[in-house]
């Protein structure tokens, strides 16, 4: 009785009897229950060969397996050792070989010229292939013609045990029901098609192979192979051009699921398409935008995951489907690393605990090993007692990972312990093996640590198999829930896309010091064996005195549930729900700060930042490329540092760009942009209330003003204006002598005043701006703050001796730094060329040189156009040239020069707000002859020119430090508050006196 009983709990715990099949199968049965429906079967039907299920036939099991004749049971064997081997459990209805054969012709899911095409030992004859197929094929589970994919099949359906099965299973169910057949692609002459291929010799063989091996160990030809499967994970054919980055480029092909390569050779090249080089990074493009988002670049990566998965033979949905593993291992033992990856003395180490579940181990490892670093790093992969050991430990043949086992099985707390014992690297990133690192990803956690405020804890953005977000940092409420802030959102929008401070990061990807980790202790394992511990490690990280990011540009793609699965009421997943009373008991204290749970998402994952404010300008800040930009960041990087939550707008483009809004969002600040929150009312929407808006430049102000006042009615407003516009506009028209210009400068002037008078305060950058503004208005607001340039000394590596040359600074997309340039060149630069020595070069460096500029090139003056790092140029140069004849305000760029130690000669236009031709840090020149005269004296003097520069230096150190801006960031806001409070009552007072009046109560 009891072996009986122990039988009956194996069968059913199995998963593999049905007791509706078995009692609607056998007429004689119908009078049992479910339960004696079991009893009967492990009494009886197994001993008679009755079968269990639709999915197990014990005839066709034995015929497959002849030496189970002595064995007790076939049903008993399979469900003991088939399983997990793989081995089919049903074949084709009963009946004759000759009708099996028939049924798998008629079925039309065979197709005897894909076959012998496509299998290089089928012969090509139409009974020849089919008798392959039935006496070979089909166990081996091969694809039999091009409709039909096992792989696919069984991915459709993970009850299917093997690809051996898939189309036994398919027919099975078509007569019974409509069969279900995965990924029906586009139907195409395969003959004509692969012929049309190997004539254009752009497909490499040898190559292909190596990018899916499973197409060699199958026996295919390549090229076939590339038409039923290939195509469709993007493979790449040949090491000169890709596929992949045409399919980037060009979203119709996406949409049409067309062939990348047949394309092209079709149409593509017809229609002067472009065929990207490998070399060249590939470009995400859409239908519906014609600009970039962040994680465009996920999507490749999603690409390589599945392109590997099939390309080994694994997948990602049916687990029992055995991939190559040998043949994995030992290319990527032979896998050339990319530059700076593994050595001694590594910076970093990479820890990978795993259990089990080789395949995604082999699709993390290989994404590192594409993975491009400027940091060196050692990959150590520790094997918590897995008990599929002798394919786990395979994994010790990759000579570029550390491979540990562990004796015996700790769970996840301990595996990351000890392997962290282990690491030599000063920083430990403990990465999930259940998933593929994104391009940036380990050079920005790293990034992290030595950028943003107080690091003790660095965290990616997680995404999910469908390129989803799965997470932006978490989220712990007061009650002590826990929230993966953005899961299932879009993981471009801007909320998920810029550095903050996190309650915790899962722990999927996280990185901390060794020093922090060991002075923790490390995961604590009081949350053994699994889950809570990230959460529990952050607190403690922030008890300590540090601070725990999230950083959005590293990125990585999490087959999440893959380890532990996603059912919170079994297996080691239950564990989550009980740690997480441990983490409300532990820090309740610290949680009594946090955000009620009622909080929106957004407001829970900031609430760190008890202010928050915009920044609109006309565009986003270039700081390589114009001066003002270079300002604009460092007021930005100010009221970051006081602790505003930042978000920024451009009001004229209001698109990501990969360079600069990059830069800002890596350093915190909430870049807007389409398609997500372009505009004030959109950001308003998606975020809350604003303490401060800072306008940047008059013509944006009215376009934004009146909608900032209407959707941030709390938020006071700095206008910062850059430089008196209309100043800047009469000079230029009294210079060229144009009075419709002279009068477009009246309208400019009506705005700009006027954008003064309705902000609560305003920034300018020279006290003699301030003075006309304060004559120009009726009355005193006294709430203009006069912001200097901030800067900070370069130095100068060459001496006087080391310079031979001259440099002009511009910015070419404002018009009076094209007209000082054609003056320099012009009127300036024939009074200096025949008293320089001849090996003396004038350089013009700046962004968007007009043609006009363009043209001023000669064998002595050189027209740099944009440059990423002018440096060099002011290394080289012994004066600059700062000739502006009209214009307004502070002019950086000659900042920029006695910063790097260049004593400057200047117009009084240029020098208005820096110095008079009294001081000794600068030459103020105004007439032609005495602006070469000055510069000449100051080229060759070497004392003349050592005084101004070191007079330049303390001039720069007195009056435009760094140092100031936080007293002035504060002070703009407080002005702006008291204004405002003032405004504000006015308006109450107003509006009541309106009240009383309407009602008669007053006279």
């Amino acid at each position: 009785m009891m072996r009986e009983f122990l039988i009956k709990k194996e069968v059913h715990s199995s998963g593999q009897f049905d007791a509706d099949y078995y009692l609607q199968s056998n007429s004689d049965l119908n009078a049992l229950s479910a339960t004696g429906a079991l009893s009967h079967f492990v009494k009886f039907g197994m001993m008679e060969g009755r079968r269990p299920s639709e999915k197990f036939d014990p005839k066709f099991y034995l015929s497959t397996i002849p030496e189970l004749l002595d064995y007790e049971s076939a049903f008993l064997h399979y469900i003991r050792h088939g399983v997990k081997e793989g081995k089919p459990g049903i074949g084709f209805p009963e009946g004759s070989d000759k009708d099996l054969t028939r049924m798998v012709h008629d079925s039309g899911l065979f197709d005897w010229q894909f076959y012998a095409t496509a299998y290089i030992d089928v012969p090509f004859d139409a009974q020849a292939a089919l008798d392959h197929f039935m006496a070979i094929g089909m166990a081996i589970g091969r694809q039999p013609s091009m409709q039909f994919r096992p792989d696919d099949y069984c991915s459709e359906n993970p009850e299917v045990r093997s690809r051996a099965e898939a189309l036994l299973d398919c027919i099975h169910r078509g007569q019974l029901s409509q069969p279900i057949i995965a990924n029906r692609i586009i139907p195409i002459d395969y003959i004509q098609a692969a012929k049309k291929i190997k004539n254009s010799k752009l497909f490499d063989e040898d190559f292909y192979v190596s990018q899916l091996p499973a197409s060699d160990l199958e026996q295919w030809d390549p090229v076939m192979h590339y038409l039923a499967t290939g195509a469709q994970f993007c493979t790449e054919v040949n090491s000169k051009f890709s596929l992949i980055g045409y399919l980037a480029k060009y979203p119709d092909l996406r949409a049409a699921c067309a062939n990348p390569l047949l394309h092209w050779l079709d149409s593509g090249r017809i229609e002067h398409r472009d065929l990207p080089n490998r070399d060249l990074a590939p470009v995400w493009e859409e239908t519906n935008r014609n600009f970039p988002l962040p994680d465009d670049c996920v999507k490749f990566e999603l690409i390589a995951g599945q392109a590997f998965f099939r390309g080994y033979g694994f997948d990602f949905v049916n687990r029992n489907v055995k991939g190559y593993v040998t043949r994995c291992i030992s290319d990527l033992s032979r896998a050339t690393l990319p530059t700076g990856r593994t050595g001694v003395g590594a910076r970093v180490s990479v820890i990978i605990p795993v259990y089990g579940q080789i395949d995604y181990v082999l699709s993390c490892l290989d994404s590192l090993s594409k993975h491009r670093s400027i940091h060196l790093c050692e990959i150590i992969v520790c094997d918590d007692a897995s008990p599929d050991a002798n394919e786990m430990t395979l994994l010790s043949d990759i000579p570029w990972i550390k491979y540990l086992r562990r004796a015996q099985n700790g769970g996840f707390i301990d595996c990351c312990n000890y392997a962290a014992s282990q690491a030599t690297g000063e920083i430990l990133i403990f990465l999930n093996s259940d998933t593929r690192v994104v391009e940036g990803w380990l050079d920005e956690l790293v990034w992290g640590f030595d950028n943003l405020e107080n690091a003790g804890l660095v965290g990616s953005k997680l995404l999910n198999a469908d390129g989803t977000l799965q997470e932006a940092g978490g989220i712990i409420f007061q009650s002590g829930a826990a929230h993966n802030y953005g899961r299932g959102q879009d993981s471009n929008d801007p909320r998920y896309c810029f550095s903050r401070q996190a309650d915790y990061i899962s722990g999927a990807s996280i990185g901390i010091t060794r020093e922090l980790w060991e002075t923790l202790g490390g995961f604590d394992r009081h949350f053994f064996p699994a889950y809570c511990e990230d959460v529990d490690l952050a607190f403690k990280v922030r008890q300590a005195g540090y601070k725990v990011w999230y950083q959005p540009f590293s990125r990585v793609v999490h087959y999440e549930g893959i380890t532990h699965g996603r059912d919170v009421n079994s297996g080691t997943k239950a564990y989550q729900i009980e740690n997480l009373r441990k983490i409300l008991i532990r820090y309740g204290t610290e949680l009594a700060d946090h955000a009620p749970a009622a909080t929106s998402p957004h407001e829970a994952a900031t609430f760190r930042l008890k202010k928050r404010m915009l920044v609109v300008d006309a565009l986003t800040p270039t700081p390589d490329r114009d001066s003002g930009s270079i300002m604009t960041s460092e007021v930005m990087r100010t009221y970051r540092k006081l602790g505003f939550e930042q978000h920024f707008v451009s009001a004229c483009f209001p698109q990501w760009l990969e360079k600069y809004s990059y830069e800002l969002q890596r350093n915190g600040t909430c870049c807007h942009y389409a398609p997500f929150s372009p505009g004030v009312g959109s950001i308003a929407r998606s975020t809350g209330a604003f303490e401060l808006a800072l306008i940047y430049r008059h013509d944006v102000a009215q376009l934004v003003y009146d909608k900032i006042r209407k959707r941030m009615p709390e938020a006071r407003v700095i206008f910062a204006n850059v430089d008196l516009h209309y100043l800047r506009e009469m000079r230029g028209a009294e210079v060229s002598g144009d009075q419709r210009a002279l009068n477009r400068a009246q309208f400019t002037k009506t705005s700009e005043l006027g954008m003064f008078v309705k902000a609560d305060a305003a920034f300018v950058h020279t006290a003699a701006e301030r003075e006309i503004i304060a004559s120009e208005l009726p009355v005193n607001l006294d709430n203009i703050i006069v912001f200097p340039w901030l800067a900070e000394i370069v130095g100068a590596a060459n001496k006087f001796d080391q310079r031979h040359d001259l440099m002009f600074l511009g910015n070419f997309m404002h018009v009076p730094n094209i007209d000082s340039a054609i003056y320099l060149v012009k009127q300036i630069w024939p009074l200096l060329e025949s008293k320089l020595p001849a090996h003396a070069k004038l350089y013009i460096v700046g962004n968007m040189p007009t043609p006009e500029v363009t043209a001023l090139g000669s064998d002595r003056i050189v027209v740099t156009g944009f440059v990423e790092d002018m440096t060099p140029y002011f290394e080289k140069s012994r004066v600059f040239l700062a000739p502006l004849r009209y214009g307004a305000g502070i002019k950086g760029k000659i900042v920029t020069a006695f910063a790097h130690g260049v004593p400057c000669v200047a117009t009084p236009v240029a020098a208005e707000g820096i110095g008079s031709d009294h001081d000794p840090h600068i030459a103020v020149e105004g007439d032609v002859e005495s602006f070469a005269r000055a510069a000449l004296k100051l080229y060759f003097n070497e004392d003349e020119w050592s005084v101004m520069q070191k007079a330049a230096f303390s001039y720069l150190e007195k009056s435009y430090s760094r140092a100031q801006a936080e007293e002035l960031c504060l002070k703009g806001y407080d002005v702006a508050g008291r204004i405002w409070t003032r405004r504000y009552e006015h308006k109450r007072v107003a509006a009541l006196a309106k009240i009383l009046q309407q009602q008669g109560d007053r006279p």
